[in-house]
């Protein structure tokens, strides 16, 4: 019985490793002057339907999202803010 226990317990350090190596690859990440932008981007106040496209236009970070195709990490990190997780991780 303790040789299975042995085994059990290398199978489950070897998954852990695995999960954390595969989180790690898989981690969306965003400069930090795109955060901060997005950071004032949940402050502003809105009015009208469609001004988050205007206001992401304006600010000079519609060029940014548009260099990754199908990416919605705007989205992703707007609603980790929202629920208070870092779904994004901020970079320098």
């Amino acid at each position: 019985m303790i040789d299975r226990q042995k085994e059990l317990l290398a199978e489950n350090l070897r998954l852990q490793k695995e999960i954390e190596r595969i989180s790690l690859r898989n981690q969306l990440t965003i400069p930090k002057s795109i955060a901060d932008k997005l950071d004032k981007f949940i402050k502003t106040d809105f009015d009208e339907v469609g001004h988050e496209d205007w206001w992401i236009q304006e600010n000079g970070l519609i060029e940014w999202f548009n260099k990754i195709p199908n990416c919605y990490i705007k989205d992703a990190y707007l609603a980790g803010k929202a629920l208070g997780v870092d779904l994004v991780e901020v970079i320098e």
